[in-house]
């Protein structure tokens, strides 16, 4: 979704670049990125499930993240140097900084624009080991609907007082997306424990949702009546050999998809190669062969070596003690 929003809307929508229609305009794609974070929410308390350890889950969530993504700055970094994407630029120092990825929490440009989501990502992952640390998570429900609150707090005072919330507390407190995170734990909850108590907290984080962000309610809903029918097992249709194939390649796909193919698209227009449908395909063609690669040269083996090394340090420290 997020793919075929940036070739077909956004790209003609942004500013400085000629214009060549495409075959359609997907303007619904910008919400998969809701989509994005409630997996999240749900694909990180599987994490949990399987940590005994603050440690270990810091080191899984490295190993998840950031081999893949150092390829991908390095990559777009010097294809958008060499090959030039105006308004796109950033500086070296910029691009060194991004590779902590820690650029949204202190305002440092992104080496490509799709990286926003990495800041909230972090801060999640931040949120939920510091509940795990302080032994919270038992109680998750509990603090889900406090936390539900102060977005609430921070909507209604914002739109009926015209106050604005500073920006860092609306980033570590997640004040904008949290309902969404929120909303994946809650189904994963559902999904293991048939917890009568998260049905009613993610009914509360899809209403939250629904007033934070009423333009992207309709679709908020529908990944809600989805997740429902996914923690019953009643998805199994869309269990197909492609669409496995494209979620296994999905971490890499969204980091090197939006500039490299602006720079696809920006290439065929300037070698009056573009039409309404080579500004759509051959990009995705692009963008899924150089995703495959990372993912199964790059992420897929440093995740396995990172965790292999971090098992050996763990029994030698084991042995040591004995």
């Amino acid at each position: 979704m997020v793919v075929l929003y940036h070739y077909s809307t956004w790209y003609v929508q942004s500013k400085g670049y000629s214009v060549t229609p495409p075959l359609f305009s997907f303007e619904a794609g910008k919400f998969g990125v809701y989509l994005f974070f409630i997996i999240s929410g749900f694909v990180i308390f599987l994490t949990l499930k399987k940590t005994n350890h603050v440690m270990d889950f810091a080191v899984s969530r490295f190993a998840r993240l950031y081999p893949a993504y150092w390829v991908a700055v390095v990559l777009i970094f010097s294809m958008v140097y060499v090959f030039s994407l105006p308004g796109r630029e950033v500086s070296l120092e910029s691009a060194l900084f991004n590779m902590t990825m820690l650029q949204g929490w202190v305002g440092v440009r992104n080496v490509d624009g799709v990286f926003w989501t990495l800041a909230m990502e972090l801060v999640f992952y931040l949120i939920v080991a510091t509940l795990y640390y302080l032994r919270l998570l038992d109680k998750i429900s509990a603090v889900s609907l406090g936390w539900l609150l102060l977005i609430f707090l921070s909507r209604y005072i914002s739109l009926n007082y015209n106050v604005e919330i500073n920006e860092y507390l609306k980033l570590f407190m997640l004040l904008e997306y949290g309902s969404l995170f929120i909303m994946g734990i809650m189904f994963y909850k559902i999904m293991e424990e048939k917890c009568l108590s998260a049905y009613f907290v993610a009914s509360v984080a899809l209403s939250i949702d629904m007033y934070v962000r009423p333009e992207s309610s309709l679709f908020v809903f529908f990944c809600f009546v989805a997740f429902l029918l996914f923690v019953y097992q009643k998805l199994f249709f869309l269990k197909l050999s492609p669409l496995i194939f494209l979620g296994s390649i999905s971490y890499s796909l969204y980091l090197v998809h939006q500039n490299i193919g602006y720079i696809v698209i920006h290439s065929l227009e300037k070698f009056q190669l573009a039409n309404a449908v080579t500004v759509i395909l051959i990009p995705l063609f692009v963008s899924i062969l150089l995703a495959t690669l990372i993912t199964f040269y790059i992420e897929k083996p440093s995740l396995i070596y990172i965790k292999n090394k971090w098992v050996e340090s763990k029994v030698r420290k084991k042995i040591i003690c004995i």
